[in-house]
């Protein structure tokens, strides 16, 4: 696993190596608890389209831990990257909207931005 800092956050990307679900969830939790203890707020996870295959697997249980994550107050928001549009609902209402950089600030179905 790879963690980058651009942009002005994290960034990990879980899905590029063929990676199983348990391993990526793993990935997942180690980069949040990394950009916790950096002080950083906002993270950038790449978890693929989720169409077909492995990806979809990953995608699909990336969002069912973070919404556990958020409702365990693990993370305070998180952001799905076809949702960041300023007239969609739920980018309005993203906690860490004002922090997204504006070069991330298009659609983007293979990431999902988690708010630490």
């Amino acid at each position: 696993m790879v963690i980058l800092y651009l942009n002005n956050m994290y960034e990990v990307d879980i899905h590029s190596n063929k990676e199983t679900v348990d391993v990526a969830l793993y990935n997942l939790k180690i980069a949040i608890n990394m950009a916790k203890k950096e002080k950083d707020r906002l993270l950038k996870v790449v978890v693929g389209y989720g169409s077909t295959g492995k990806t979809h697997k990953i995608k699909t249980s990336v969002i069912d831990i973070l919404e556990e994550y958020k409702n365990n107050k693990f993370i305070k928001d998180y952001l799905l990257g076809e949702n960041i549009d300023i007239f969609n609902v739920k980018y309005q209402n993203f906690k860490g909207k004002d922090m997204i950089p504006d070069k991330e600030k298009s659609p983007n179905k293979g990431i999902i931005l988690i708010f630490v």
